[in-house]
């Protein structure tokens, strides 16, 4: 395609389009029927099943063979019509086929030469009369041929055989058929003879000329080949020719060699044999290439003369030919198709485009309403224009009309862009987001914009699809023409919230929407338009055509088809367009006579009163005409499929209906048993245009081109539900590919059939020659080549409509192979749909409940498997694992991840780690460092906007991080506010910055204090064009990129008066609220300005709220107490008049209020107090509900107005609030607090409510860093608690003997299960201001080694008691010395402020455990730089010696090494390596005992300790070492994973090859048994895992949070991390190539679902054994108490003894 062509098609142009490349290779087999059978049979048999795999898994194309040779039956010959379906074929070939379409097989048989069907009257007394003035008898032919005056010109039409001879299609008696077939072949003849003479007497005397007497010559398949091949232009990619010579054919056996040759009167048709030559030997040689016309020739052999045992290597040569020439012209194809994403926006404009041009084509009449649209069209308005109406209306046609007269006559001289979608014609204009994407792809293309700025996500989409729109200009107009945009599917809540209500300048929308008064469905977005666009002139009605113009409109149809009526027709036509003249009656009303003959008798001449009893009458007469099983079946197929049906698919499922092949196959054995393709080219022909094509998961389908089509064909075939489950259970069981890939399909054969041929079997089984379905599609190779787009489409569509529910379970949605596959391929969406659908059509709500865990599991994990598919298994493992018990299908698939979702990731939890969907929590939204100061809900609801020191964005549907921008700035933002349109948003920080981020681009504009005297920032406030920006005394207006715009300053008196809250509705209607400034003094004052001008300053105090209008307000205007009036001010008015109060309060006089807020409907009034919440319903006026927060829980305000908010559940049962830490539950029934939930790890800041369409949650924002969105449904399920702490993980340490773990995180140390990934418990010596550095515990696990607040100590784990404690400040390091009960801790003091680098003393000090008794401690000096870790000591593999990195005099580094056992001074080694600058880190060589590595920052040296010199350098080493000392590993920062081995300092293996990703923290290791290499990549978050042995990657697991520590266990099956948000997880290595860790994961306790129960018992016995514990230590407590206190009496007695 050209670029002239291109840009043509991207401008919306409908001139001379070029056709649609279709996503079928289609074949039109041309060949004599008798003499071709057996390589036709050979080819259906071995080669097409072949093609059709290789054209579908390598190019994801149909291929279809169209033999009308085939099981033709007679009925076929009885209407004479295969010869013009042979040719309407031929050209759908040429039309639809991608490469070849057209191959013919030449032999010596010239073949069947029929009479034509239609001849013209006139041509037709030609001959007569030449015959009569001969003596000939026509009798025969005023017989035959009956003249049909409706024809333009009159035709004579030959009449169908069983209307003459009754019995021709008789099959039940075969005598009588066969005497009538005897007579219908022997008048043939007769008539053949006769033309043949006329035509040749005629063409002799120069009344016909050579193509008209030929006519009457040539056989069928000549009429193939001049179509298939003499008039086409190139042959070249589209055309195959076979040609078959036999040598020696037996005449002696004529019965064969008839098959063969042409014989007339038992010897050689001469003249047929002429006719053949010139077409086999010349005009097609001529014509074809020579590469694409083979000839064979073989011998005459037996008997049969043709055999496939005997011709074995002529049909294995032809097959082979035949194959690999189709696929040349396949691929030669193929590489022309362009398949970018232009090429494909191309391939949907173009659907568009071909269809307007189609309805435009039959328009007529409606000239008023196209003045309107004119009118519109060139006018200034800014709305949009709907066109509504019934169904079957004409919209469409109108709206297209529309569209091809803008470019071509009303906007002449301008190069409008016409945007055309006929939406939910194109699998890409179904669904919302492909539809906005394509959209902006053609609007992009056209100003150069690339393609990659579109975003995927809707509402970022809408408004880039908004924005682009303003890009239009008077000489480049937009125009959208948006067909049936109630059609349009994949939007929540507000299903039209992306039209654009107002458009831009040269930017117009025509819209075309369905209404129908009896029918409210279809009608709800009809009313939605009218709520959105509320001028009426927006609106025009298209109603029916009117008689008069139907008439008209069905005479101009019927001139351009040549037909025409007699009176009484027409008198018909009149009486049903009177009764309806809607436009798609008009249509059927016009196919129907298009069939009327003038010698058709009045019975058959009927017309039905309403568009489905005429399509009814359709179905009806195709029923009749092709056999009522076929059609009902072939329609009803087509009807059930999700998104229609290719034709392959249609041909394979009626070939697996065995219903339909037995009604078929009444009389006779097929070869093959599948439906001849014949039988349904016919149903299809007659059937022209209702049936559309389109594009459905890369393949295309047919469906019914129109709503009443589909809604009729229901009402006929699916009238009992159990024929509807019929249908999709077989399409079920097709997509299942339970018959497919050559597995024969067991059936019975009729009694017929039994009795004819003799059989004894009553049962059969043939191969019926269907695809397998496989998810995915493998090339010779392995590799993946594509996914079965069209399985994952279908099957679950029609498993959950045939209520096959246990195969649905098992094949689909708990499947992991199935999951993993469609999440490969599909959006997360299409895969959650699937859940949607099943649960909206089961009843049991136990199964409901199972679905949902796993659908939510996918949604929480969304963010990851929406870039790392392969994370399925571990993200649905760490999630479900609590619901393992009692929910049968998620143990089911579970265990399926543990065992088939290794192979994609090997990682695996052990146990359960992440939030496990179904309880309360819906959501945790972790990103941000800092607290959560503010947060908004986009007006679709559909993502969140948050603030710390960055602005994220988060999908509410999927829990998506959809945007992340950091504008750079020093503080944390304080108030975050939404424009109205949520293209931008804006806050203020701590540190008086301001921040206007686009939410669309993610640019940012930073503004610094614009105020006066640098007076503090109060607020922000947002328009769509403006920001305004807000202090004590005045503001400040900006446009949206930062430009001032002027200053304003307070109408109050500054001293008296501040501004507390400012906020514009226009630029003159705008509000101030004044604040006294003092905390005691909460009174208020409201200035309200009003275009007319200001209204009188109210006064209020405490708490004020005004409705969305701002004509109505609530506010404490009493003084003394807290009581609330209602105020209202109408337009005219200009003060606020007093309309009541609220009822009151029980305790309103002492009981403050902090707050007021209306919920989003403004139905409920909610107030704050300082002990409680109050709320009242507007809607009953009820008394107001007070709730009380527990005894010395108080509410606080955060500033003037602003307290903890209170939210009221969607079904208007529960009031939730967020105070502190908790989220308070009380009955609004009771105002009793009925749950208390332990929500945050800090205070909540806000809370909003999240109540529309089927949410019923509360979203919360903490200063714990994180947003929770809550499920109120679920308020009162049960938690399954992930254990993590509050503050990042900075270290692990690993007991070897025990899965025991401790970890050091600022606050304390603690231990973990890592079986259970329970926190067991948490240490600290001082609960308060603990300040944690480094932590150990011994293998055993009984001890634990920590450094607290600069002191060593020594915890007993069991008792949780300290052992030991000394004073060590400034501890750097802290290791446990292998084989021993020793540790040591070195430390060394901080610089002092301000100096970078200074030499000081590091003191180590070896101690024994557990009684902390200090074995030596040593003194020596370092270097100590600000920012460098410290460098630790090391002990020598053998455990003998301690080596150190120490400085020397000169500060230069050095080497000492002391003795390990006594801490003696053994040598001191300078450090003179060259190009080392400074020493990174000292590694002992585990295989040498007196070998250290001295590791720089990019290369390192190995040492001799003893000889005290280096052995060698060995460049790339960063320091980690294989347990052999061989290998270490070399991972830049900047990217790249290779293995180094360290004796030649080669790289041996290269993981992961350098790639330029920029600058990121990376960590590279052995895990402990080096089988493999762990790699993880700060910037992608991801742990990527090699097996050593092979270097491939077997896992690249995507961590939730940042990682902060991570470890292997010591036998080498699992690794430990810890991450910035708390957590310990523990993950397998579930190796495929181990078939034990299989084993290992299945014993797990997690994957017991009795665990649970075991653990509580265990609890339950470990919270005994304590209480116990404590009872003893009690009572050890109270006897020395008791003892001393005897002692102490004792003395005293003794002293008054004294006294005494």
């Amino acid at each position: 395609m050209d670029e002239k062509t291109i840009d043509s098609i991207f401008s919306g142009s409908l001139k001379s389009l070029p056709p649609v490349s279709s996503k079928i290779v289609r074949i039109f087999t041309s060949s004599t029927f008798t003499d071709t059978t057996m390589e036709r049979n050979t080819l259906m048999a071995q080669c097409y099943p072949k093609l059709k795999d290789y054209c579908r898994e390598k190019h994801g194309l149909e291929f279809q063979v169209v033999d009308m040779r085939w099981g033709v039956r007679d009925e076929a010959t009885d209407d004479h019509m295969t010869t013009e379906l042979c040719m309407r074929e031929i050209e759908n070939c040429q039309r639809l086929s991608m490469g070849p379409n057209f191959v013919v097989f030449l032999g010596q048989k010239y073949g069947y030469r029929p009479i034509p069907t239609y001849v013209l009257s006139s041509e037709l007394e030609m001959l007569r009369m030449e015959l009569e003035s001969q003596g000939m008898d026509v009798n025969v032919l005023d017989t035959w041929y009956k003249k049909d005056s409706n024809a333009v010109p009159p035709t004579s039409v030959l009449q169908p055989i069983s209307s003459i001879l009754k019995n021709f299609n008789n099959k039940r008696i075969p005598k009588l058929q066969q005497e009538d077939q005897a007579i219908w072949w022997d008048t043939m003849t007769k008539m053949q003879k006769l033309f043949r003479k006329g035509a040749q007497s005629l063409y002799n005397s120069g009344k016909f000329d050579k193509d008209t007497m030929h006519n009457y010559f040539m056989s069928v398949t000549e009429r193939e080949v001049i179509n298939g091949i003499l008039n086409v232009k190139n042959t070249k990619n589209h055309c195959l020719a076979y040609v078959r010579y036999i040598n020696n054919i037996n005449l002696q056996n004529l019965r064969k060699a008839g098959l063969f040759l042409d014989i007339l009167n038992r010897s050689l048709d001469n003249e047929a044999s002429r006719l053949l030559a010139d077409l086999r030997d010349e005009r097609l040689p001529n014509k074809i290439e020579s590469v694409n016309l083979q000839r064979y020739t073989v011998e005459w052999i037996g008997r049969e003369g043709l055999d496939p045992e005997t011709h074995g290597a002529y049909l294995q040569h032809f097959i082979t030919h035949f194959y690999r020439n189709i696929v040349k012209l396949v691929d030669r194809a193929m590489r022309k198709e362009d398949s970018s994403a232009q090429g494909q926006i191309i391939t949907e404009i173009l659907q568009h485009l071909h269809a307007c041009n189609n309805s435009v084509k039959v328009f007529y009449g409606r000239e008023d309403t196209l003045e309107r649209i004119k009118a519109y069209m060139l006018d200034e308005g800014e709305k949009p224009l709907v066109l509504y109406g019934e169904g079957g209306c004409g919209k469409t046609s109108l709206l297209a009309k529309s569209a091809g007269l803008t470019h071509t006559t009303w906007l002449v001289g301008k190069k409008p862009i016409s945007i055309i979608r006929f939406l939910g014609t194109t699998p890409d204009s179904s669904a919302l987001t492909p539809t906005l994407i394509s959209i902006c792809q053609q609007i992009s293309y056209n100003f150069m914009l690339p393609f990659e700025d579109i975003p995927d996500d809707l509402v970022p989409l809408t408004a880039h699809f908004k924005h682009l729109l303003t890009l239009a200009s008077p000489e480049q107009p937009i125009l959208l023409f948006l067909d049936s945009v109630d059609q349009l599917t994949g939007t929540q809540g507000n299903k039209l919230s992306w039209l654009p209500t107002r458009l831009p300048h040269n930017c117009k929308m025509i819209l075309s929407c369905a209404a129908e008064e009896t029918n409210p469905t279809i009608s709800r977005d009809y009313h939605l338009l009218r709520r959105m666009i509320d001028t009426e002139d927006s609106f025009i009605e298209v109603t029916a055509l009117g008689e008069d113009l139907a008439m008209d409109v069905i005479r101009m149809w019927m001139k351009t088809a040549h037909r025409d009526l007699n009176n009484y027709q027409w008198r018909l036509v009149a009486n049903a367009i009177a009764k309806c003249s809607l436009p798609i009656f008009v249509k059927l009303v016009f196919a129907e006579i298009c069939r009327w003959r003038s010698y058709t008798k009045p019975a058959d001449t009927h017309l039905a009163s309403t568009v489905m009893d005429s399509i009814m009458m359709l179905f009806e007469r195709i029923e009749k005409q092709h056999g009522r099983i076929l059609v009902f079946h072939a329609l009803a197929y087509i009807t059930a499929a999700k998104s229609g049906l290719s034709e392959s698919e249609l041909e394979d499922l009626i070939s697996l209906d065995d219903k339909v092949l037995d009604d078929v196959y009444q009389y006779h054995l097929p070869p093959v048993r599948r439906i001849p393709p014949l039988l349904w080219t016919r149903i299809r022909n007659d059937l022209p245009n209702y049936l559309s094509e389109r594009e459905a998961d890369g393949v295309s389908v047919m469906n019914w081109y129109h709503r009443q089509f589909r809604d009729t064909a229901k009402e006929r075939y699916f009238k009992n539900m159990n024929m509807a489950m019929y249908f999709h259970s077989m399409i079920a069981d097709y997509y299942l590919g339970i018959w497919g890939g050559g597995k024969p399909k067991p059936f019975k054969y009729t009694e017929i059939q039994r009795h004819r041929f003799n059989l004894t079997d009553k049962e059969g089984i043939a191969d019926r020659k269907v695809p397998e379905q496989p998810l995915a599609f493998y090339s010779k190779e392995g590799k993946l080549s594509r996914y079965n787009l069209r399985k994952f489409g279908e099957l679950p569509y029609h498993l959950v409509r045939a209520r096959r529910f246990k195969d649905l379970f098992e094949n689909v949605l708990f499947n992991y192979e199935w999951l993993h596959a469609k999440l490969s391929s599909c959006p997360l969406q299409a895969v959650l749909s699937d859940f949607e659908d099943a649960c909206n059509n089961i009843d049991d709500q136990n199964l409901v409940r199972e679905l949902m865990l796993v659908a939510d599991a996918l949604r929480l994990g969304g963010a990851i498997l929406g870039n790392h598919p392969d994370m399925l298994a571990p993200q649905l493992v760490g999630r479900l694992l609590p619901e393992i018990g009692g929910n049968v299908n998620v143990k089911m698939l579970l265990m399926a991840c543990d065992k088939d979702g290794a192979k994609d990731c090997a990682l695996l939890p052990l146990y359960h780690c992440l939030h496990t969907p179904g309880g309360p929590l819906k959501y945790s939204l972790e990103g941000h460092q800092f607290a959560v100061f503010g947060f908004c809900l986009t007006s679709d609801f559909r993502y969140i906007v948050s603030i710390s020191n960055r602005f994220i964005t988060w999908d509410l549907s999927t829990s998506d991080m959809t945007r992340d921008v950091n504008p750079g700035i020093e503080g944390i933002m304080q108030q975050l506010v939404l424009s109205p349109d949520n293209r931008y948003a804006a806050a203020y920080t701590n540190n008086n910055q301001i921040v206007v981020l686009n939410t669309l681009t993610s640019e940012f504009v930073t503004i610094s204090n614009p105020l006066p005297n640098e007076e503090p920032v109060y607020g922000v406030h947002l328009m769509n064009q403006y920001v305004f920006i807000f202090g004590r005394m005045g503001w400040c207006k900006f446009d949206l990129r930062g430009n001032l715009l002027g200053n304003h300053t307070t109408p109050e008196d500054s001293n008296q008066w501040q501004i507390l809250h400012l906020e514009y509705t226009t630029l003159s209607e705008y509000r101030i609220i004044f604040w006294s400034g003092n905390l005691e003094d909460s009174a208020m004052l409201l200035h309200a300005y009003r275009s007319k001008g200001a209204l009188d300053p109210f006064e209020f105090h405490s708490a004020m709220v005004m409705t969305s209008d701002k004509k109505t307000l609530y506010a404490c205007s009493t003084k003394n107490d807290y009581r609330v009036t209602k105020y209202i001010c109408e337009k005219s008015s200009s003060y606020w008049e007093k309309v009541c109060e609220m009822p009151r309060a029980h305790n309103d006089d002492v009981e403050y209020l902090l707050q007021l807020k209306l919920d989003r409907d403004e139905e409920t009034l909610l107030g704050t107090s300082g002990n409680g919440f109050v709320v009242w319903f507007l809607e009953s006026k009820s008394d107001a509900i007070v709730m009380m927060l527990p005894n010395g829980i108080r509410n606080i305000s955060t500033r003037m107005m602003c307290s903890n908010s209170i939210m009221i559940s969607g079904t208007k049962n529960y009031a939730v609030a967020g105070v502190r830490k908790n989220l308070y539950v009380w009955s609004l029934e009771t105002s009793a607090l009925v749950k208390v939930l332990d929500a945050h790890f800090a205070r909540i800041i806000q809370l909003e409510p999240l109540t529309i369409g089927n949410w019923n949650s509360v979203i919360t924002s903490s200063i714990d860093r994180s947003v929770k969105v809550w499920n109120i449904n679920n308020i009162f399920e049960q938690v399954h608690v992930i254990d993590r702490h509050e503050l990042q993980i900075d270290s692990i340490s690993l007991a070897e003997h025990c899965n025991l773990a401790a970890t050091v995180t600022r606050g304390c140390v603690g231990i973990w299960n890592l079986q259970s990934g329970r926190l067991i418990s948490k240490l600290a010596d001082s609960p308060l201001g603990a300040i944690v550095t480094h932590a150990c515990i011994t293998h055993n696990g009984k001890y634990i080694i920590s450094t607290e607040s600069g002191n060593v100590l020594i915890w007993n784990r069991i008792t949780e008691q300290v052992l030991f404690k000394e004073e060590q400040p400034g501890v750097r390091q802290l290791t446990l010395i292998p084989e021993t009960s020793k540790f040591l801790a070195v430390s060394r003091p901080s610089n002092p402020p301000g100096v970078e680098s200074v030499r000081t003393t590091a003191t180590l000090v070896v101690r024994n455990i557990p009684d902390g008794r200090t074995m030596f401690s040593l003194e020596y000096p370092v270097k100590s730089q600000t920012g460098v870790p410290f460098r630790q000591a090391v002990l020598t593999s053998d455990g003998a010696n301690l080596v150190v990195p120490a400085a020397d005099k000169g500060n230069r580094d050095c080497v000492i090494v002391y003795n390990a056992k006594t801490g003696v001074l053994v040598n001191r080694i300078p450090v003179k390596i060259p190009g080392l600058k400074d020493i990174t880190s000292i590694v002992p060589m585990p295989h040498r005992a007196h070998w250290v590595g001295i590791i720089g920052s990019d290369k390192g040296s190995i040492m001799d300790i003893n000889k005290k010199k280096i052995i060698r350098s060995v460049p790339k080493w960063s320091g980690n070492i294989s347990k052999d000392g061989k290998h270490t590993l070399y991972a830049p920062s900047r990217g790249g994973l290779d293995l180094i081995e360290l004796k030649k300092g080669t790289t041996v293996k290269t993981y992961i090859p350098k790639v330029a990703e920029g600058v990121f923290t990376v960590i590279s290791m052995f895990n402990r048994t080096d089988d493999y290499v762990l790699y993880y990549h700060s910037g992608r978050k991801t742990i990527r895992v090699f097996r050593s042995s092979d270097c491939e990657m077997i896992a690249n697991y995507r961590v939730q949070a940042e990682l902060s520590a991570i470890d292997s266990t010591y036998d080498g099956k699992s690794i430990v991390l810890g991450t910035v948000d708390g957590c310990v997880s523990v993950l397998a290595i579930a190796d495929p190539q181990k078939p034990e860790m299989k084993d290992y994961l299945l014993n797990l306790p997690s994957r017991d679902e009795q665990w649970k129960k075991k653990m509580e018992k265990q609890r339950a016995a470990t919270k005994f054994k304590a209480a116990a514990r404590i009872a003893r230590v009690t009572h050890d407590l109270v006897h020395v108490v008791r003892k001393n206190n005897a002692f102490v009496e004792e003395n005293d007695a003794t002293d008054e003894e004294a006294d005494q």
